[in-house]
């Protein structure tokens, strides 16, 4: 039961949902979290990237309870500095993706460790949707990738999204899953990596009942955060099935989501 502020488990997405596209936190964003951390709220973020990367973007966020990465592969604990309950992926995954590359030559895979994402193709796709800066080249073959993997990811343009989705599902077995992440990316996963799942266990490791959990997002990859919540938001430009199983639908992400949805609560709960 939510009494107060201080009761309360915010996690957001990332990409879509709390930055801006091309200027990152607004303003706006900013104060309302500081704001509501300062009453003891709990705020964090569930996002497909390292926490490497993650940093730079979040940097000033104050951000007071582990957050996500890799879509339930890690946590990580800011005020340790370390990562903690790691989930690896079977080593079975690099063939399905092998059999991507070696069948489409229109995209890009990769596969993300802790402090990296891994390019095993040209990178020509990539490019196009995150900064050269985030990514590493990979000189082995797929026989050569280390174990400690958390997921691959399959990069192309979204007219020949479908067309690579079913050949993947169709080559992929039960150590594996797969989602989308955007337009562009298509995760693989461990099959019990999800940002639902992930939500349950920090709602656990931060003494927060489930029911006071909070949770935005804007894509497929969002969904069983948003319904395993106890409020699941979806920002206006989310994909629509998306906005279908939210309990609220908050402005787009461009239009200070996050700080309506602080607001939102504060309204309701002081």
């Amino acid at each position: 039961m939510i009494e107060s502020i201080s009761d309360i488990l915010i996690i957001t997405d990332v990409d879509g949902t709390l930055l801006r596209e091309k200027d990152g936190i607004s303003k706006e964003n900013l104060e309302a979290i500081k704001r509501f951390t300062a009453k003891g709220g709990h705020f964090t973020v569930s996002t497909g990237r390292a926490i490497d990367v993650a940093m730079e973007l979040l940097k000033g966020i104050p951000i007071n309870a582990p957050s996500v990465h890799i879509n339930g592969g890690y946590f990580y604990d800011w005020q340790k500095g370390e990562i903690i309950e790691p989930n690896y992926i079977s080593s079975y995954a690099r063939f399905t993706v092998k059999k991507i590359a070696e069948k489409f030559d229109c995209c890009d895979c990769h596969f993300a460790s802790t402090d990296s994402v891994n390019l095993m193709t040209s990178g020509k796709y990539l490019k196009k949707y995150i900064p050269e800066r985030e990514f590493h080249f990979f000189s082995g073959s797929f026989e050569d990738i280390p174990e400690n993997v958390y997921k691959y990811i399959v990069c192309c343009d979204p007219e020949n999204m479908d067309e690579i989705r079913k050949f993947a599902e169709s080559v992929s077995g039960k150590e594996i899953k797969i989602i989308q992440s955007s337009p562009f990316f298509l995760e693989i996963l461990p099959p019990k990596n999800s940002k639902g799942k992930s939500l349950e266990r920090l709602c656990e490791i931060v003494g927060i009942p489930l029911e006071n959990s909070v949770a935005a997002g804007d894509y497929e990859n969002d969904s069983d955060m948003i319904l395993a919540a106890g409020i699941g938001a979806a920002v206006e430009n989310a994909q629509e099935s998306l906005k279908e199983k939210a309990d609220i639908i908050l402005p787009s992400c461009e239009e200070n989501a996050i700080a309506h949805l602080i607001e939102f609560l504060e309204e309701m709960y002081e």
